[in-house]
């Protein structure tokens, strides 16, 4: 297995008004490509929702991302697990604040 100690995982969040872009995204000295599952979790007056997603991320390059409506008032958590060959490499948990 790789070296990871210079793997730099984050979750990027763009706001714009009601709407919540939501993206994995890694960095690494070395060229990588890693796989990744991302869980959405919302929480509103209307009730409760997830959204999973995964794929293969790249190093310093825009992956795929989630496009999610968020009313005033309503939270949202993700869980992102970053992994190499089914070993889990880092997951990091963040608030939807964009």
């Amino acid at each position: 297995m790789m070296d990871f100690s210079q793997l730099a995982v984050s979750i990027d969040t763009q706001r714009n008004g009601g709407v919540v872009m939501i993206r994995p995204h890694i960095e690494n000295p070395t060229p990588l490509t890693l796989q990744y599952r991302m869980t959405v979790r919302q929480s509103s007056a209307a009730g409760n929702s997830t959204i999973n997603q995964q794929g293969d991320i790249h190093n310093g390059t825009p992956s795929s991302s989630i496009r999610l409506s968020l009313p005033a008032g309503a939270t949202c958590q993700v869980h992102l697990e970053v992994f190499q060959n089914e070993t889990l490499v880092k997951e990091i948990e963040n608030a939807c604040e964009g």
